[in-house]
């Protein structure tokens, strides 16, 4: 009897354990959204700017679903009223579209039975109006910062047959595409400062458009520099210096500043007005864009840069320029090991044939271990008084000019 009972309660465990590990196991792949994160749009058919395919040739009508992705599954109710189409080649808005929510895909169907051949698209869900299940609403321009309506609404674009993608309306404000000289040392004390955008911008009112470009000695709000312009294109300009018997100041940083609000993009008919102005910061637009603001140095005299090199129970710091010994401290020049700081004697050498360079030999003070990780702060200065460059730009002494290896 007792060996029966064991018996039927090993067969009661085995198929309790059997019965455990037949649960599904638990789906990884759904959004791990909440409260707290913006839900943001995840895809979109058709993709910008490209052809909304006819879902039945045979009539005279073009009859196609955009289709709308997100990252979280979305409050369903949030999207009556505030999702729009336009039609950018006429300027009209389209009417009697058909929304419908798939909650489980989280896809989003925009339909009409109508849509106009030969005709550009916007669309736009209205963020504010359109939120997840918890409340929170859409970051469309996908910069985890909540902008509010217009800036932060998801727009995209797409065109019909008898169309092309140069139809559709811009869904980007316009940036920078490049700048020059960007945040570098020069030599030339009459340099050219040339800007480029990435599309062409409004130059109607040239006047009042020159005004928003200006140089500055010292800081961005230091002394102005009279400029004037080598030549002046919708995308691209340059400057010089207005006097031609001007020239820099040795050893001085330089600020080029633009008004990033006043310079707008000289876009299609119909593009949403707060696209128009520049993108200053690439995050897509917002209510008040920063100015536009970088420098550049005006120096003959390059700063010193380091390495380093292993030597018995040490390291070895080369620089490339004599140095101010003042600055080669132990608060200034440091070697970790696997435990960390390692305490070290310097040997200061200043080796060359000419005489130009220092050397500091770095004697560890106790017994230290691989990996090693060495530094050199940023402060340390040349007898010229030049800080230390690491990041290779020429200029000495900036926030990320501290030397670290590896």
């Amino acid at each position: 009897m007792k060996k029966a009972l064991i018996l039927l309660f090993g067969v009661i465990l085995f198929f309790a354990c059997k019965q455990e590990n037949l649960l599904p196991d638990i789906n990884t792949d759904l959004p791990m959204t909440g409260a707290g994160n913006y839900p943001i749009v995840q895809s979109v058919s058709p993709l910008n700017r490209t052809l909304l395919p006819d879902d039945d040739t045979d009539t005279s009508d073009i009859q196609a679903s955009v289709v709308v992705t997100f990252s979280d599954f979305m409050d369903e109710a949030s999207f009556s009223g505030n999702v729009t189409v336009l039609n950018t080649t006429t300027n009209d808005m389209v009417p009697n579209i058909e929304i419908s929510y798939n909650k489980e895909a989280r896809k989003l169907y925009i339909r009409s039975e109508g849509w106009s051949s030969s005709s550009a698209y916007l669309l736009r869900l209205v963020t504010g109006g359109i939120k997840n299940r918890f409340g929170t609403a859409l970051d469309g321009d996908r910069d985890t910062i909540y902008d509010g309506s217009p800036y932060d609404d998801y727009i995209t674009t797409f065109y019909t047959s008898g169309s092309d993608p140069d139809s559709c309306v811009a869904t980007e404000p316009p940036i920078i595409s490049s700048i020059s000289p960007d945040t570098v040392r020069i030599t030339n004390p009459q340099p050219a400062m040339t800007i480029n955008f990435s599309t062409p911008m409004d130059t109607a009112n040239i006047s009042g458009y020159l005004a928003n470009f200006k140089l500055y000695k010292g800081s961005e709000t230091g002394v102005a520099v009279p400029i004037d312009t080598v030549y002046c294109t919708p995308i691209s300009i340059r400057f010089k210096l207005k006097n031609e018997i001007d020239s820099l100041i040795n050893g001085t940083k330089y600020f080029f500043t633009l008004t990033s609000a006043n310079l707008k993009a000289k876009y299609p008919r119909n593009t949403p007005d707060y696209l128009l102005p520049l993108d200053a910061d690439f995050d897509g637009p917002e209510p008040t864009e920063p100015n536009f603001v970088w420098y550049f140095l005006y120096d003959t005299l390059a700063p010193p840069t380091v390495s380093h090199e292993p030597i018995p129970n040490g390291r070895e710091f080369n620089f490339t320029k004599r140095m101010d010994e003042t600055t080669l401290t132990t608060e200034n020049i440091k070697v970790f090991d696997a435990t960390g700081y390692v305490p070290g004697t310097f040997v200061i050498l200043n080796q060359s044939t000419d005489n130009v360079t220092t050397s500091v030999e770095y004697y560890f003070e106790r017994t230290a271990s691989p990996p090693f990780k060495v530094f050199v702060s940023k402060n340390v200065k040349s007898k010229t008084g030049r800080m230390l460059d690491s990041n290779g730009n020429g200029i000495g002494g900036e926030d990320k000019d501290d030397y670290w290896n590896p």
